[in-house]
């Protein structure tokens, strides 16, 4: 049986994209996880025929941490002697593809899930920019989330054309339609715990809060919008930019800090709003999308793949409060669309993005690329 390795920096990647993948390779593969653990219990997800591994990589730059990280995967993957080793993330895939050329895995994966240079100028962007072509060039294939991404970094000559590949019709993977479904209660209770009517329209955001989220943008929008109904902006995630003094003093603009409770906020919100100006794919529109919550979103690679225009929500020209705002009253004002928006956003993600389409489409994939690239 052959052995597989799924590389992250955090437990966390693979506890929220990864474990059905997981699930699922383990039955055909003997898989094995390797990522930071400072919890013994944090890959708890994962079946007990999976076989996890400690290995520390600093999700900040450290050149001698990183150097130590380097070295202990190169050791590690010469001991073990996989047949195939995946990355995601950009610092866990510069790593490991690097520790995998160097201990010669014939079959070396990584998987771009955006790339945080998009938006930058000068030498970062063209630095960070290398590390990525450079992690490419280390594999021997690699996947984009999304169609739009992939076309972004040919485009940049990051990657060869013939050698990146997009699962399905994208995502990282997919949407659990069972676990994400609108619920009627989720709904009235959190509408009563803070003290809302059903008249309210909750514009709801979630994600952290930084800059490149589109925050400001979002706030001077949400303020521009001319209310024929009562109206609040829910804001749901860890503030990482000191933008709190953004939302003090705002009574209809409310942030609820961090939820793991996230599926019940899409059924308790009317319109979910992501004007980032960078994504690889934007997997929070589809999870709203599968509990009926349209999306209005920045019309950039990656959320033009999650959002279908006119159908499942509306696309807006990136960094342009106006045109955000344009969206907002759009859907304030029209009852009807919006519910049409709802109806359909939910039956895309039941025919394009259900977690089964995307499991099996990487499961294909992976038997495809094993056969094909292994020594004979």
């Amino acid at each position: 049986m052959k052995k597989v390795l799924i590389v992250t920096a955090v437990p966390e990647t693979v506890n929220a994209f990864l474990t059905a993948y997981i699930s699922e390779l383990s039955k055909h593969y003997e898989v094995h996880v390797a990522c930071t653990l400072n919890d013994q219990h944090a890959l708890k997800s994962l079946s007990g025929n999976v076989v996890t591994h400690n290995i520390n990589i600093a999700r900040q730059p450290s050149i001698f941490e990183d150097l130590k990280s380097l070295f202990q995967l190169y050791r590690f993957f010469k001991h073990q002697n996989f047949d195939s080793i995946h990355s995601f993330t950009p610092k866990a895939g510069l790593l490991s593809q690097a520790a995998a050329w160097l201990a010669r895995c014939p079959n070396r994966l990584h998987t771009f899930t955006g790339q945080v240079w998009a938006t930058k100028k000068g030498i970062a962007r063209l630095g960070l920019k290398w590390l990525d072509k450079l992690t490419a060039t280390l594999t021997t294939i690699c996947l984009a989330d999304s169609h739009s991404q992939k076309d972004f970094i040919v485009a940049e000559k990051v990657v060869n054309p013939t050698k990146c590949h997009v699962l399905a019709s994208g995502s990282i993977s997919g949407v659990n339609i069972d676990k994400f479904k609108y619920s009627a209660n989720a709904r009235e209770q959190l509408r009563t715990e803070y003290g809302i009517s059903e008249d309210n329209f909750i514009f709801l955001f979630v994600g952290r809060l930084k800059y490149d989220k589109g925050i400001p943008e979002l706030i001077a929008a949400f303020e521009k919008l001319n209310f024929s109904q009562p109206a609040k902006l829910f804001i749901i995630g860890k503030d990482e930019d000191n933008l709190l003094p953004l939302v003090s003093n705002k009574s209809d603009v409310i942030f609820a800090g961090f939820k793991t409770n996230v599926p019940d906020f899409y059924s308790f919100a009317d319109v979910l709003v992501l004007p980032s100006h960078r994504e690889g794919f934007g997997n929070v529109i589809i999870e709203a999308a599968a509990c009926n919550l349209p999306a209005i979103a920045s019309n950039i690679y990656g959320l033009s793949d999650a959002v279908s225009h006119e159908y499942s929500g509306l696309l807006h020209q990136v960094k342009n409060e106006n045109a955000l705002a344009s969206c907002m009253q759009r859907l304030l004002d029209s009852p009807e669309l919006l519910a049409t928006y709802k109806k359909q956003a939910r039956q895309r993600v039941e025919e394009v993005f259900a977690e089964p389409i995307l499991v099996n489409a990487f499961l294909t994939f992976y038997k495809a690329h094993l056969k094909e690239h292994s020594p004979k």
